[in-house]
């Protein structure tokens, strides 16, 4: 006798907020330690050169993510929502088929394009110009094991199962970024045996999360595609792949402007401390990974809390964590990859900083209007600023170097922030916490700019950093600061015990 999978299944007790935040947010730590570790070998294994053309390679790769036609995105809104087994492999399936061809479209595309633009365009030396169009079919072939990577972790979020999607994840990046590193201390260094290193990397990823989704969907049915399933996946994904497009466009175009007018040294400069800083978004990414299906379950009511919530948190948290990044960015920097690159990219990394601090707190409401069914509106705004956006980053990488890059880049990000709020009626909550916040911001950023720090800098950047910390916790909502008291509690008793 066969389980009937058409009728629901039992519903899942929710995890918590707070456990499901701190799965994904070491989901991201994990690999960030690996990265940390192996930036400094990369340089000293391959070069500054070599390995800025590796990164321009995989920021290039970056925005094929977009052959997945958003379907990652799309699986987890829908799955979020269906308590049946067999509508849950509907979708999968559907999703999973389109993904896998898709993704073969983008490889083809990636191997003629990137024919092109390695050996006519960018910025490189001969030797690696050479090296890169031969190693270019390794990196069409990640292309489609992306696209499929998209709807498996897709899925996982959807049934909120962020332990088995975390570990998948954490298996592949960390492949992605370990193999090619081993193979260039065993004397493997040239682009292809790097590029082919890093693509058995993600598939040991694929085959984690294929095992995962198949318990936690569960999987019941073989490969089909379910035709009522195709408009609606691709109505909403097609939304969500012109953001995918956009997306990296913006935020990954900078590279391509700065290979191509200064060189691979300059990318170097500028991605170390942009990947660096990007670390600071890890918090806002994994509340608002843990939000999402909520957000596409929940009642308007119960979305409006869940936003307001998330905002507060993440200003209250992010504030001195940003705080503490400026004021340390230069001796980090100077310590993890030498004086030569931290001089240059230290100034770089603490406007990042700064943007990030406006723009983490938005992650919630960007994140809130597809999963509620709007993923159209991002796109749009999209649409309005990305021509203004590569003038301007053209004409300020020319005239001001990464620096130029970096400040559009925070002009950018304060642009897209300002639209979230606006446009989910949370500006007023947002603008009030970012007041509250802003001078201690202006003051650590006044401070990083000293080259040396005498006793009084000291004592007014303790100062600076414990006030941010006291003003984190007068804005954090009740309900958080309850529940970590109960929890600090709990675990005193037991150590009494």
């Amino acid at each position: 006798m066969t389980k009937d999978i058409k009728s629901p299944t039992p519903k899942r007790e929710q995890p918590g907020i707070g456990r499901s935040t701190l799965i994904n947010l070491s989901g991201l730590l994990v690999p960030t330690i690996v990265a940390l570790i192996t930036v400094p070998l990369y340089l000293k294994q391959i070069g500054e050169v070599r390995y800025g053309v590796l990164l321009l390679a995989f920021t290039f790769l970056g925005y094929f993510g977009a052959f997945d036609l958003g379907l990652g995105r799309a699986v987890a809104q829908r799955v979020a929502r269906q308590d049946s087994i067999e509508e849950r492999n509907h979708t999968f399936w559907t999703a999973f088929i389109i993904s896998g061809i898709m993704g073969v479209v983008g490889a083809i595309v990636l191997y003629f394009l990137g024919q092109w633009l390695f050996s006519e365009v960018f910025n490189i030396p001969t030797n690696l110009r050479h090296e890169m169009v031969s190693a270019i079919p390794w990196l069409a072939a990640i292309v489609p094991i992306t696209a499929i990577i998209s709807v498996l972790a897709g899925t996982l979020e959807g049934r909120q199962a962020f332990l088995a999607m975390n570990i998948s994840q954490i298996i592949g990046v960390i492949g992605l970024q370990v193999l090619p590193l081993s193979a260039a201390m065993l004397g493997h260094k040239s682009m292809p045996v790097l590029l082919a290193s890093a693509l058995i990397g993600r598939l040991l990823g694929v085959i984690v999360l294929i095992a995962s989704t198949s318990h936690m969907l569960p999987i019941r049915n073989l490969p089909h595609i379910h035709k009522p399933d195709i408009g609606p996946l691709l109505r909403f994904g097609g939304w969500m792949t012109l953001s995918g497009m956009a997306i990296p466009l913006l935020s990954i175009i900078d590279r391509f402007f700065i290979g191509t007018v200064i060189g691979p040294a300059a990318v170097t400069a500028y991605a170390v401390p942009y990947n660096l800083t990007q670390r600071f978004t890890y918090l806002p990414y994994a509340i608002s990974t843990t939000l999402y299906p909520r957000f596409a379950r929940n009642l308007e009511s119960d979305q409006k809390k869940l936003l307001n919530d998330g905002i507060s948190t993440l200003v209250a948290i992010q504030t001195p964590l940003i705080i503490l990044g400026i004021l340390i960015m230069h001796p980090f920097l100077d310590l993890w990859v030498g004086s030569t690159l931290a001089s240059r990219a230290s100034p770089v990394a603490i406007i990042f900083l700064i943007a990030l601090w406006i723009n983490g707190p938005a992650y919630i409401p960007h994140n809130m209007l597809p999963a509620i069914g709007r993923p159209d509106i991002m796109v749009k705004f999209y649409a309005w600023e990305i021509i203004p956006f590569l003038i301007l980053l053209y004409i300020f990488i020319k005239d001001y170097g990464i620096i130029g890059a970096a400040i559009i880049f925070a002009i950018r990000a304060v642009a897209d922030s300002a639209f979230c709020f606006i446009i989910t009626n949370s500006s007023a909550l947002s603008s009030r916490l970012f007041l509250i916040t802003a001078p201690f911001i202006i003051v650590s950023a006044t401070l990083s700019w000293q080259k040396h720090w005498g006793a009084l800098t000291i004592i007014i950047a303790f100062i600076c950093f414990t006030s941010s910390l006291y003003t984190a916790i007068k804005i954090m909502p009740q309900f958080i600061i309850d529940a970590s008291l109960k929890k600090l509690r709990s675990l005193m008793d037991s150590q009494g015990n």
